[in-house]
């Protein structure tokens, strides 16, 4: 078992025990704040609370550490806002007034959880745990290094073609389907809730009680404008259902594809066509947009009905019937000559099966999108240029595999014969084995270049690279690294009172080398036997780290213990 006195409360990994740690910047002098339990906090004899991640009307998100496992996880604590306190001796109380709400959703919080954990998916993190404790429920779930969709998106250029998004999606929207069956409705789904593990799969998060995703619930609502179906505002006459996830699963998707946030349900409602620029009518295929058509309608009754048949209209191009609006004009389809002709034309989708008619946007919002350059390598840039390097492992449960950075590079008849360029991190304050060892680096090829002495950078640290950071470089460039050899004076570390080995460690992580330091036996019957009783130089002295150290060692032992008969 790894010794968590060691652990970073902030990303979970050993920093030795640092205030504040050189991995993730986390100050383990802060506190979580108001009702959150506290960073070191021990649940169910097992998980150890670290920081908190998140925090919405339903509860409280923190990192966590298995100490059965040795292993990153997430810990969800049901905590509603407004109908829980927190204790002294941190357990939760119910708000004398809530109860109901309370215990609805706690027991809706426990079956959706149970229901996880008993069923698991390839696009959502795995449930190790759901137990009762502190007068409230806790969900245990397994994790890897991911960021939201929306930050990937802007990291690649803003948008994806629908080559690169279609093997992210699929297993995505096969999991959402997978959900449904087990009459769980997400209710939430938006780039900020799918997130893109470092492995380059989507997963889904955010899975939530119903109250948190509804305007007119008693909960404190999380709704997310943009990508929230037009029956979350509470709208007389309108209910959720399997639709709402298929309204997530297009405004997402839509996000992908075109580079906007779609318009907000609720104002929709009053003119409910959307239009995109032709050329990207163009671009992406028509069944593609006729599954987009008919998800993003903003009625219930007009809308795909389950997320089963939106597949469909994905992969296979098959449009569903869904009945006409009364009284909706339906609009032809401009051809492509005046597409061409026109940045302003607008294609529009009617809902027959016959033809593959789509929804299709306004070129008002043209001048705010961008495209993507012509052959981005989604992994290559995903898995080389985001995360840090991590230890954590994925789940292998995944259904479809996500195809290679060649398959993928291969939709762009440029891609193959252009050059793959690469950013270059900045390597500066990192250590050398840290560098060699971390898998994102692979692409390069490292040399030491020197050594010299840096008042900015800690001994062993990289001070200098001499390829500058964000310059774009082809695969296997050499990049030469100056290491650090410290402050060329320092003030030499006060090691008396401390054992031999544990001063010479000292002294050693400060710069001295192991020959340097001497070694000198000195008697002192009062003092602890075996600990420095004096060095030279004197703590605090500002000294080359060339030098000779001295520590003079207690040489007196404690006589034993004798009696006789």
């Amino acid at each position: 078992m790894i010794n968590t006195d060691r652990l970073c409360m902030g990303c979970m990994n050993d920093n030795g025990g640092e205030r504040v740690c050189p991995i993730c910047g986390y100050d383990s002098s802060e506190k979580n704040g108001g009702d959150c339990l506290p960073s070191r906090f021990l649940i169910n004899d097992r998980f150890l609370v670290g920081r908190v991640i998140s925090q919405n009307g339903e509860g409280i998100t923190y990192i966590g550490w298995d100490n059965a496992e040795d292993s990153i996880v997430s810990i969800r604590e049901y905590f509603p806002v407004g109908s829980a306190v927190r204790n002294p001796d941190k357990t939760v109380s119910i708000v004398t007034t809530n109860k109901y709400t309370f215990n609805e959703g706690l027991m809706e919080f426990l079956e959706i959880n149970r229901t996880i954990k008993d069923n698991p998916l390839p696009s959502v993190f795995p449930v190790i745990s759901v137990f009762e404790e502190n007068g409230t429920v806790y969900a245990v779930s397994q994790t890897v290094t991911s960021i939201t969709l929306r930050e990937f998106l802007t990291k690649n250029g803003g948008m994806l073609k629908w080559e690169q998004a279609k093997p992210l999606f699929i297993p995505l929207v096969d999991t959402v389907k997978s959900l449904n069956d087990l009459s769980i409705i997400h209710r939430g789904i938006s780039p900020e809730t799918v997130l893109v593990g470092r492995d380059g799969k989507l997963r889904l998060t955010g899975i939530s009680i119903s109250g948190i995703r509804r305007a007119d619930s008693e909960m404190t609502a999380q709704i997310f404008p943009g990508y929230a179906a037009a029956e979350q505002y509470g709208i007389s006459g309108l209910h959720d259902g399997k639709y709402t996830d298929v309204y997530g699963l297009c405004t997402t998707l839509f996000r992908t594809l075109i580079g906007a946030v779609p318009p907000e349900a609720s104002s929709r409602l009053e003119n409910d066509s959307m239009t995109i620029p032709a050329k990207f009518a163009d671009e992406i295929p028509h069944g593609v947009l006729t599954a987009l058509a008919n998800g993003l309608q903003v009625l219930p009754e007009d809308r795909t009905a389950t997320v089963e048949d939106l597949r469909k209209e994905l992969i296979y191009g098959e449009p569903v019937k869904i009945p006409e609006k009364k009284n909706a004009p339906v609009k032809k389809a401009a051809s492509a000559e005046s597409k061409k002709s026109s940045e302003k034309t607008e294609v529009h989708a009617s809902k027959k099966a016959s033809s593959a008619k789509y929804v299709i946007i306004s070129a008002a919002v043209t001048a705010a999108i961008f495209l993507a350059a012509a052959a981005i390598l989604v992994f290559t840039v995903f898995r080389d240029d985001i995360f840090k390097k991590s230890t954590e492992t994925d789940a292998d449960s995944m259904t479809y595999s996500v195809p290679s950075v060649a398959s993928i590079g291969s939709v762009d008849s440029g891609a193959a014969e252009s050059v793959s360029l690469y950013s270059v991190p900045d390597f500066t304050g990192k250590y050398y084995s840290e560098i060699v060892e971390n898998e994102e680096y692979s692409r390069f090829n490292f040399v030491i270049k020197a050594q010299e002495y840096s008042d900015k950078f800690e001994r062993g640290a990289v001070c200098a690279q001499s390829v500058a950071a964000g310059s774009d470089v082809e695969k296997n460039t050499t990049v030469e690294l100056t290491i650090s050899l410290g402050s060329k004076e320092i003030k030499i570390a006060n090691v008396v009172g401390l054992t031999e080995d544990k001063a010479k460690i000292e002294l050693m992580k400060q710069g001295f080398l192991y020959n340097n330091i001497e070694v000198v036996p000195r008697y002192d019957a009062d003092r602890e036997p075996g600990t420095v009783l004096e060095q030279e130089p004197k703590y605090g002295s500002s000294v080359s780290t060339e030098i000779k150290v001295t520590v003079y060692i207690n040489s007196y032992t404690e006589p034993s213990d004798s009696s006789s008969d």
